[in-house]
């Protein structure tokens, strides 16, 4: 492990034991869960919307013009591959 950089067991460990009973809580489950999915930066993250996701395609279009992207840049991000679980965490 790098110093101060959580391992992939540490991030699922964090997930499964967040309480997810309140929407506001499986938001937040969630959101860290997409954040290991899509390794996307958190100012992106926060300026997406639903439409940027495609669940089909296990793909996020960071389109520059309405997501807060590195250097203003426009793609695709594609879904790391990650447990099934933190697949359905997103999806719910």
């Amino acid at each position: 492990m790098l110093y101060g950089v959580p391992t992939l067991e540490q991030i699922n460990d964090v997930i499964n034991t967040l309480p997810n009973h309140t929407a506001i809580e499986r938001r937040n489950r969630s959101l860290i869960a997409f954040t290991l999915l899509t390794g996307a930066r958190d100012s992106a993250i926060t300026s997406m919307k639903l439409k940027h996701i495609d669940i089909i395609g296990n793909s996020v279009f960071q389109d520059a013009r309405e997501v807060n992207t590195k250097f203003s840049k426009t793609f695709t991000t594609y879904f790391f591959p990650v447990r099934d679980h933190i697949h359905q965490i997103v999806y719910d």
